[in-house]
């Protein structure tokens, strides 16, 4: 039985950060087997930095709270999830928003950290996660490409990963800015991973690019030069107080990845096997049916609104016996022992709105099964995560 099928909790599937082997509590530490690095446990959260060092402490009244997820993306792929799955928010931070299945993961100890942790040096053993998602975060690393690898060896075969990175945005350190990043250097962070969708979420449009820099720039001429330029900083004040969100909706796709203060990558973590984050029987009556086929091109995708899993869990129970079956049965995940399934209202939150922007996978536009890809030549990101469940080709 792999490590994973035995997690009962949050410390069942943390790892020694450098040898990501799993480590013993002994008190309030956790010591690494195969290194002997030992870690500590502060107020019941366990702080595993590479060097064993302790983190920077920040308490609640130091803290603006954020509260629940946005209806984005990352929620819609909460929401599409099986029972059974974990979650790590990498950058969590503040957010007071607590779920059983979510991992709460920061550089910095706050009061609603679940695990202190580096995003170069994940603590988590392999396979730990079925989604991995990072807010507001890959700005702020100084080697997002070796985040992107940890995060990679952090997911199970068919996992998911979502990222968001500024882009036309100024400095902001917490406590450092290192890189911003186009739609395409977004993609080349995330190489690791087959994309399923890429581009501009609703919050990150051209007019939150313009007033973020205008404003900066209008509070550095105050610092500078406050005399000299109080007409100048009037004129900004009016065009930032203008209604540039309006026009928003007027921008095409081409022209709002160019101008748009953020840019995000959400994609799979393809293997040679099938998926194992989504459940079999699903896949099986994906292989069997035409008509869902047709409506779930790609059935990896849970960035869609109308995608396979939600399908699943509604109608999919209703029409086929044996999804209902594995439904029953599927056993949940609590990061600690006196959380309820009943907390999980990331479920019960209003549903999401269809991504206006972001492009999507090839296989969603012209690949309907994965026999067909395999006949074309093409590569295909499906086939290989629908493994044993792929139509046999006459």
């Amino acid at each position: 039985m792999s490590a994973r099928a035995k997690a009962l909790s949050l410390f069942d599937l943390l790892a020694c950060p450098t040898c990501k082997t799993a480590v013993t509590r002994e008190g309030e530490q956790l010591r690494c087997a195969a290194c002997g690095q030992r870690y500590p446990i502060v107020d019941g959260v366990p702080i595993l930095f590479p060097d064993g060092r302790m983190p920077e402490f920040q308490h609640q009244h130091e803290l603006m709270v954020r509260g629940n997820y946005l209806p984005w993306i990352e929620r819609l792929v909460m929401q599409s999830l099986p029972p059974g799955a974990i979650v790590l928010d990498i950058g969590a931070g503040n957010r007071a928003f607590n779920l059983p299945h979510v991992i709460r993961m920061d550089v910095t100890k706050t009061p609603f950290a679940d695990v202190v942790g580096d995003s170069h040096a994940l603590p988590f053993l392999p396979g730990a996660f079925d989604f991995i998602f990072s807010l507001a975060v890959i700005e702020h690393l100084r080697q997002p490409f070796v985040a992107a690898r940890e995060m990679a060896a952090a997911l199970r075969p068919g996992g998911y990963v979502y990222g968001e990175c500024n882009f036309v945005f100024p400095y902001h350190g917490f406590p450092h800015h290192y890189f911003n990043a186009s739609e395409q250097g977004l993609e080349e962070v995330f190489a690791p991973f087959t994309r399923l969708r890429s581009g501009v979420a609703p919050y990150q449009m051209p007019s939150f690019a313009v007033r973020s820099i205008l404003s900066a720039y209008r509070n550095a001429l105050e610092r500078i030069a406050e005399t000299e330029s109080a007409e100048l900083r009037q004129l900004l004040d009016r065009v930032c107080d203008s209604p540039l969100r309006a026009f928003d909706e007027k921008f095409p796709e081409g022209e709002a990845v160019r101008l748009a203060a953020g840019v995000f990558f959400f994609g799979v973590k393809l293997s040679d096997g099938p998926s194992d984050v989504l459940p079999p029987a699903v896949l099986q009556a994906w292989q069997r049916s035409a008509d869902l086929q047709q409506r779930f091109p790609n059935p990896l995708d849970l960035g869609r609104v109308d995608n396979l899993m939600l399908w699943a869990k509604a109608a999919g129970c209703d029409a086929d016996p044996a999804i209902a079956d594995w439904f029953s049965a599927a056993q949940t995940f609590r990061k600690t022992a006196d959380m309820d399934d009943a907390d999980r209202r990331v479920f019960e939150l209003e549903p999401v709105r269809e991504p206006a922007y972001g492009r999507v996978s090839e296989a969603d536009a012209s690949e309907s099964a994965p026999s067909e890809a395999a006949a074309s030549g093409h590569r295909n990101p499906i086939a290989g995560l629908m493994g044993r469940f792929r139509k046999p080709r006459s």
